[in-house]
């Protein structure tokens, strides 16, 4: 019987082939993670596989072609679009937030709700928020910021296995003499975490917007579907959440270069900016001889991020290189690179199986002190039980008389939350109205005598339904009365404990 050999001399391992198995959206998503975790970047210093090194291919080009697209967009730290905002004082109309409102809307969506007791169709839920008052740490360019600080995670020692796999395979490739290799990993280790120190050296901060001076409160609702959110506070705290966005504050070492216009000439092509000369030579011309021309200090400064797309050029040589100089290698050198490789991407996979939204929530409540005795979300059996609930969290603490000089309209509210204008609802909305100009406990108002006339050509058909809507009406006025006495409960004990304290 012949005898079967393995013959290895000429036999080079597929590593293409293979790194082709271990897919490069894990790391994309891993690569999304590193602002949100304390330590990640340098937990992430001796990843040396190639797929591990695409997120900063994608992000550092996309950044050098665009320069006004922002890095959050890339990484997912904003471009979700968010729920319509409609304030009730001040007169704002969003058609639509963005990243942080969406954020909390998800947040108030898995919040546990206390359920209201009536009648049932479509559950409808409501989240009162009282915002916090926000100590904004740094103002630049009249933009408010707030810094936000990373979490601690146990992931950082999950890091320890790829970092001693990639450190362990260099060196046994040094010591089976297969020097190819062992350069090539450490060259993978020291590009990709080069990299990772650059895109992580930045600080995420909550990027506001500057309030007027004489602003009134900024309450609102927050309208996505069956959950409506009430936001109750000033009008720069609520800005952080209507207008507000998470940004990156990178080092000027690598935004490295800055400046206020885009150099939109194409080499070769004897193209430029003909808005910019003709600018120029307008400004040089009409303010007489030996003048300069003015530099325009409110122009957009475009950061380009140079540090981050050196990194990219680094990545993609270090691509090439491992591309044409692994076949040089031996068998076992190969080997050792896969190993690192598979290590490298089981790491970036348990990084992308984390919940990246729900680590950006934890971020903006705790950026924002966000916490649940502030939050609070209740469920009511129908819409329109829930649009008269929220409308009276938005009613203003004075007589019905003030409203018009306080800019509060709650039949435009309820327009909004519900835009019917059958005759019904014209009767129904009518009612409630009255009944919150009037404050009386009794809730007379929602009974079918006190419509008078207005329902006198009504079929049973429309007085039933009538009938079903102000019931829902008196069920949300029971709770707001039951969260009125449960308030002023909470602040008089509050105030017997600190005069106990003074005594």
């Amino acid at each position: 019987m012949p005898t079967v050999t393995l013959n290895t001399n000429h036999f080079n391992l597929d590593v293409g082939g293979f790194a082709g198995f271990f897919g490069g959206e894990e790391a994309v998503s891993a690569m999304e993670t590193v602002h949100l975790y304390r330590a990640r970047r340098w937990t992430a210093t001796a990843l040396a596989s190639i797929m591990a090194r695409l997120p900063v291919l994608v992000f550092g080009t996309e950044c050098f072609q665009d320069p006004n697209v922002e890095p959050t967009k890339y990484i997912g730290l904003d471009g979700k679009p968010g729920p319509m905002y409609v304030a009730s004082q001040s007169g704002t109309f969003l058609k639509q937030t963005g990243h942080l409102a969406y954020l909390l809307m998800q947040r108030c969506k898995d919040q546990q709700a206390v359920t209201v007791n009536g009648r049932k169709t479509r559950p409808n839920k409501v989240t009162i928020l009282e915002m916090q008052n926000i100590k904004f740490d740094h103002n630049t360019g009249n933009v408010p910021g707030l810094d936000v600080h990373a979490r601690d995670g146990f992931h950082k020692h999950v890091a320890l296995f790829p970092i001693a796999t990639s450190v362990a395979t260099c060196i046994l490739s040094a010591w089976g003499d297969d020097w190819y290799c062992f350069s090539l990993i450490l060259l993978g280790i020291l590009a990709n975490g080069i990299s990772c120190l650059v895109i992580g050296s930045a600080s995420v901060i909550i990027q506001s917007v500057a309030p007027s001076k004489n602003a009134p409160p900024g309450d609102g609702i927050l309208m996505d579907g069956n959950h409506v959110v009430v936001i109750l506070g000033k009008e720069k705290n609520v800005l952080a959440i209507t207008q507000g966005k998470f940004s990156l504050e990178y080092k000027p070492w690598v935004r490295m270069r800055i400046r206020k216009e885009r150099n939109r000439a194409i080499i070769g092509d004897g193209i430029h900016n003909v808005h910019h000369l003709i600018g120029k030579k307008d400004a040089e011309s009409g303010t007489g001889p030996g003048a300069k021309p003015e530099v325009d200090e409110d122009a957009e400064i475009h950061n380009e991020y140079a540090a981050i797309g050196l990194c990219s050029v680094l990545l993609v040589i270090q691509f090439l290189t491992q591309l044409l100089l692994i076949p040089q290698g031996t068998l076992f050198g190969q080997v050792m690179f896969l190993i690192s490789f598979a290590a490298s991407w089981a790491y970036n996979l348990f990084l992308s199986s984390m919940d990246k939204e729900y680590l950006q929530e934890q971020l903006l409540v705790q950026g924002l002190n966000l916490s649940d005795d502030r939050m609070k979300t209740y469920k009511l059996g129908t819409r329109t039980a829930a649009a008269v609930f929220a409308c009276l969290a938005l009613q203003p603490d004075c007589e019905h008389t003030e409203w018009e000089n306080k800019g509060f309209k709650p039949h435009e509210i309820f327009r909004k939350l519900i835009p019917n204008e059958t005759h019904v609802w014209v009767v129904w909305r009518n009612q409630v109205l009255e009944q919150m100009r009037s404050n009386n406990p009794e809730m007379q108002h929602f009974d079918l005598e006190a419509c008078g006339d207005r329902i006198a050509a009504f079929n049973d058909d429309d007085r039933n339904l009538l009938r079903d809507l102000l019931s829902d009406a008196r069920t949300a006025f029971q709770q707001h009365l039951i969260l009125q006495v449960r308030s002023r409960s909470l602040i008089g004990s509050v105030t017997n404990s600190e005069k106990v304290e003074a005594w």
